[in-house]
């Protein structure tokens, strides 16, 4: 039996009704060729035959500890095992998917040679029997400072707003814990993590394998969700531009925002089809504060077409003068008014 007094990683593993994924999960962690690490198990409140199967792995590997917990959603499994996690570095794992066997290595060996904050490596998206390789860092430094760091998390595309493809220093979570309740709780949280981190490491080898299934939470997009994505983001967006704005070069400030304006003006559309039971007033006033707080730079971007940054000031400046607008374009064209760009 394996045991590890003082271990160099904590690997946090939330797991809820993946009683058909979590055994691969748990043995591709058990079969990690970096040893020092403790697996903490987080039982959500699982109604299937995941909890025993948790305590099945505690009681043959010493590197293996169970939390049992009313379910409280994702976020507040994350954080309860980081208020209980013992190792110099952080690392997660979804209980559906797995994970090569030299992933912790690899990341450890990156922060550690480097000291780097952050240890970031690509992932395969997994579809049945297909897998397809999401990202890559050719091309790029091994190490980027801050700055860098966060123009590369703005675009999203290289470095991702994913807890699972990342190793952390622990004392990046002092003061940051994953917000309860809300759906893509990575945006809001990754990128406060990359202001407290001085450099970032980067290994250009997929070592995490994302499983694509339906019932996931992202791979059921609601509107509440997408509601909880633009706000996550928001906060990002003025987050990182008040400190890092004249760092970051402009042209992917301008992507972010164009990003930014398509994603809001379509969702303010959506959720006006909702507006007869008044919950989303107050998501779409926080739309049009957006989208008015930042009209300069959605005005001055190369990437935002014609037709969004009149949407934008129109939205911006008044709520009659966009339905009058694209109101009547609509009517005689008959293109949807929820796709402006």
């Amino acid at each position: 039996m394996w045991q590890v007094e003082k271990p160099e990683i904590s690997i946090i593993v939330p797991v809820y009704r993946v009683e058909a994924y979590i055994r691969k999960c748990v043995d591709s962690i058990l079969a990690q060729t970096y040893t020092r690490y403790e697996l903490i198990l987080v039982d959500d409140g699982s109604p299937d035959g995941c909890p025993a199967i948790c305590d099945e792995y505690a009681a043959r590997d010493a590197r293996v500890r169970v939390i049992h917990k009313t379910n409280g959603g994702l976020s507040d499994a994350r954080n309860r095992a980081l208020d209980q996690a013992k190792g110099t570095y952080i690392g997660f794992v979804d209980s559906d998917d797995w994970i090569a066997p030299t992933m912790f290595e690899e990341l450890h060996r990156a922060a550690e040679a480097s000291g780097a904050d952050i240890a970031v490596c690509c992932h395969y998206e997994a579809a049945g029997d297909e897998l397809k390789r999401m990202n890559d860092f050719s091309g790029y430094p091994a190490i980027l400072n801050r700055t860098e760091a966060l123009g590369e998390l703005l675009l999203d595309r290289r470095i991702q707003n994913l807890a699972w493809d990342k190793l952390y220093r622990r004392e990046l979570f002092e003061d940051v814990r994953y917000p309860a309740g809300m759906a893509f709780e990575d945006i809001p949280t990754t990128y406060r993590l990359f202001l407290k981190a001085d450099r970032v490491a980067l290994v250009d080898r997929a070592l995490y394998y994302y499983v694509q299934r339906k019932e996931s939470i992202s791979g059921t997009y609601t509107l509440a969700k997408r509601v909880d994505k633009f706000n996550g983001t928001s906060r990002k967006y003025a987050d990182i531009r008040r400190d890092y704005g004249e760092a970051i070069p402009k042209e992917k400030w301008d992507y972010f925002i164009f990003r930014m304006v398509d994603e809001g003006v379509g969702l303010y559309n959506d959720l006006l089809r909702e507006s007869k039971s008044r919950r989303y007033a107050v998501d779409t006033e926080t739309i049009k504060r957006f989208l008015k707080s930042n009209l300069p730079a959605i005005l001055s971007a190369k990437t935002v077409s014609p037709r969004l940054k009149t949407a934008a000031f129109a939205l911006s400046a008044n709520e009659w003068l966009y339905d009058r607008i694209f109101g009547t374009l609509h009517a005689l064209t008959g293109r949807d008014r929820s796709r402006v760009s």
